[in-house]
């Protein structure tokens, strides 16, 4: 839980208030307003007033059956039903003591709170700079059987820079699951991390862990992390963060891990091999950063035993990347180039992506020339590695090199023009390739092949783009749905590129044996196809100079449509507001494109609609034009909602990918590309395995108070006619922006999980 140590003390509400109250009271400024008797004690020299007597303070009041204050050294106490008040804050007391010499006070048997958070205890003494609680209680929220609970025998604040607590706890009503006997830090120290999880679920059994950090320096924590499951056995590994800043740079990053000996049912991974009984995950992040020259560096590091291990043990890191992902990136940022230093691998020996070890690319960013000419360009090279499905390291090394020209030139109010043309080409050098032939009639008859390549492949790039821009203004006023006037604002876009080959080496070539013609495809891996992209809903960028995917780089001649609407209103604040957008895109392609000819691209339509601020419909949908407008993919929301209060919200996910195919096998090496499969640049039917999918889903949020919250979600799935998930969950606010999540989950289906779980943890508390 974050912070949780430093705000126990600073949100002990009397405290710190009464702080403030002692410093600036004088007794010339206090006020006794008495309700019933007033005696005068000679042998004290005190003012005594009972039956409910009230003293006020500026914006303070305190009551209480009975308040003796002395005038002369401004001493006061104050007995039975102490109730101590302000606009923001309610304390309430057995007794109060308050010596203004000593700055000293003293509350015994005191509740405070101030809407948000609550604290309890049996002793509340000191002064502004020195003081301690007994038998502290901390509630984030409202008070409740079954809510988080923080408990302290003892907490002190010593001269207002060191804390100290003795006995502390933590529970959930009744049931504790944290005991720390003592700490000891400074305030200003680095920030604590505690993150407990008490989760049950039938393939994991009940488990109870926690990722817990404390500062070793003022910019570095160390800890661990631990769970212990009732049928897997323990899970431990360290745990640290770290930061550091100054007028030259800025540092963070953090390690997390875990290792186990798994003693339960192992199960398959994604490759479809039995998991070891061995299992443990690290990961490692880091950021950094130099202000005088923008350099920077990025790295995250993650090494999984298996592909099911986070899966198992770290749901929160599964539920981020399911395929590990490591790489580090460093740059050097100069007026108008970059110099950068790219490095990606794949540490899980489950694993399969183009690593790049490493890439050092050289980009020169888009520079004016004057006259409305600029130019850009970019220089790389990598050494590139990926492991194909018959556990073989395939490698290649690979430059990349483009320039571009542009020319810019604004015709009338809301008309652009732009020219482009440029030239990209790419050397490969000892690229390898893999790949086996199946007998059609014998599946055990293969024959396999193994080459390398090496030669250069160039192309050309010419277009131009016709920017537009216009919008009307309407005067239309409909205050059932807080119209007030409308603005249509729209933007056409016509792109034409054509694309030719330069240059093309006949070395680069899959390398081919002679075999009969009832052996199948090839089936492998090529280094010539390493950067073939991956699947993508929406078209990639038209530029060649901008597109990742180069190895899918070829001859092209197209004509792009886009047209963008934005329809809005005036806010009661002056500002705008959507009402309604609506974009179309599409590409029709013409002769001499290797993709296609005379045949347009999916059309592409992404639909926004916000009538009133409580109701947002949303569509995104691909349509084949060369088939009848038929429905490639359909993706429609609805959500309901007001805001602070609840929101409903409904909608589906509908693709229809070219198979059904569920073989995880090599790709085929076949270079047979068609425009159905747009933009996937003719990727063939293995890569398209599970991509036709109908779900449906539905997530309800009701905030019972700002510390509260219930939310549920189901998802169905129409092609197994199952509800393969379903959630519902009370949140209970923790610390500002963490809060402590019960959830229920029902699992249905072919899945790793079971069917039945229950967790209690720290998550994020999402207003």
């Amino acid at each position: 839980m974050i912070e949780l140590f430093r705000q126990f003390p600073r949100l002990a509400l009397a405290a710190a208030t009464l702080a403030a109250f002692y410093t600036s009271l004088r007794a010339q400024d206090i006020e006794l307003i008495p309700s019933g008797p007033v005696t005068y004690d000679q042998n004290t020299g005190e003012v005594v007033a009972t039956e409910g007597a009230q003293i006020e303070y500026d914006e303070w009041l305190l009551s209480a059956d009975t308040i003796r204050f002395n005038q002369e050294t401004g001493e006061a106490s104050a007995n039975g039903d102490v109730v101590f008040t302000r606009a923001d804050l309610r304390l309430v007391a057995d007794s109060l003591t308050y010596k203004p010499r000593e700055q000293f006070a003293r509350a015994q048997n005191f509740r405070a709170g101030n809407g948000l958070y609550y604290v309890d205890g049996s002793l509340l003494e000191g002064n502004p700079d020195n003081f301690r609680f007994e038998e502290i209680n901390f509630y984030p929220g409202e008070p409740g059987t079954f809510l988080f609970v923080a408990r302290a025998g003892e907490l002190a604040i010593v001269d207002q820079n060191e804390f100290r607590g003795k006995r502390l706890f933590f529970k959930v009503g009744a049931v504790p699951f944290l005991l720390i006997p003592n700490i000891t830090q400074p305030l200003d120290a680095e920030t604590n991390l505690f993150k407990p999880t008490l989760d049950y679920s039938g393939h994991i059994g009940a488990l109870i862990g926690a990722e817990a950090l404390v500062p070793v320096t003022d910019h570095i924590r160390f800890g661990g992390n631990v769970a212990l499951s009732s049928k897997r056995g323990i899970l431990v590994g360290p745990a640290a963060g770290y930061s550091f800043e100054n007028e030259a740079y800025t540092t963070d990053g953090s390690l997390i891990s875990g290792y186990i000996n798994d003693q339960g049912d192992l199960g398959l991974d994604v490759n479809g091999e039995l998991i070891n009984k061995d299992r443990y995950f690290a990961e490692w992040q880091h950021q950094q950063m130099w202000t005088d020259n923008g350099a920077n560096i990025s790295a995250y590091a993650r090494y999984w035993s298996d592909s099911e291990v986070t899966r198992d043990f770290y749901e929160d890191s599964f539920d981020r990347m399911q395929n590990p992902d490591s790489y580090l990136e460093a740059n050097y940022n100069a007026d108008n180039w970059q110099l950068s230093f790219f490095t990606r691998a794949a540490l899980g020996e489950f694993q399969s992506y183009t690593e790049r070890l490493p890439e050092v690319r050289f980009t020169y960013f888009p520079t004016s020339l004057g006259h409305g000419f600029s130019h850009r360009g970019f220089l790389s090279a990598a050494a590139l590695q990926k492991k194909d499905s018959f556990d073989l390291d395939l490698n290649s090394t690979k430059i990349d090199a483009a320039y571009g020209l542009d020319w810019n030139r604004r015709l009338a109010d809301g008309v652009n023009l732009r020219l482009t043309a440029g030239a990209r080409g790419l050397r490969y050098e000892d690229a390898e390739t893999y790949y086996v032939r199946t007998s059609l009639n014998d599946p055990s008859d293969t024959v396999s092949a193994w080459g390398k390549a090496s030669g250069t492949k160039s192309y050309g790039e010419i277009g131009a783009d016709l920017n537009m821009k216009a919008s009307a203004t309407f005067d239309y006023q409909n205050e059932t749905w807080n119209i007030d006037g409308i603005r249509h604002i729209i933007e056409p876009r016509i792109s034409y590129r054509y694309v030719p080959e330069l240059s093309y080496d006949s070395s680069l070539t899959i390398p081919d044996e002679p075999v009969l013609a009832i052996y199948g495809p090839p089936m492998g891996e090529s280094m010539l196809y390493a950067d073939r992209g991956a699947f993508a809903s929406y078209l990639p960028s038209i530029d060649m100079l901008d597109r990742r995917d180069s190895d899918n780089i070829r001859e092209d001649h197209k004509i792009r449509f886009e047209v963008k609407n934005r329809i809005q209103t005036r806010n009661e604040n002056g500002s705008s507001r959507d009402l309604a957008r609506f974009d179309l895109s599409t590409d029709y392609y013409l002769k001499g494109s290797e993709y296609a000819e005379e045949y347009s691209s999916l059309i592409n339509i992404d639909f926004e609609l916000t009538p009133a601020p409580w109701l947002e419909l949303g569509l995104f949908t691909r349509l084949d034009p060369e088939d009848g407008m038929s429905v490639q993919e359909f993706n429609p929301r609805v959500s309901i909602h007001d805001e602070g209060y609840w929101r409903v919200t409904f909608g589906s996910h509908f693709l229809d990918g070219s198979s059904n195919l569920t073989s995880s096998g090599p790709y085929n090496l076949s270079r047979t590309y068609s425009w159905q499969t747009w933009p996937n640049y003719g990727r063939s039917y293995p890569e398209y395995r599970n991509l036709r999918l109908e779900q449906y889903f539905a997530h309800l949020e009701y905030q019972f108070s700002e510390n509260l919250k219930l939310y549920a979600t189901t998802r169905y799935d129409d092609q197994t006619g199952v509800f393969y998930e379903q959630r519902i969950g009370i949140m209970q606010r923790a610390l500002d922006t963490y809060g402590l999540k019960y959830e229920l989950r029902i699992y249905d289906g072919d899945r790793r999980e079971s069917d039945f779980g229950i967790s209690v943890g720290i998550d994020l508390f999402d207003e």
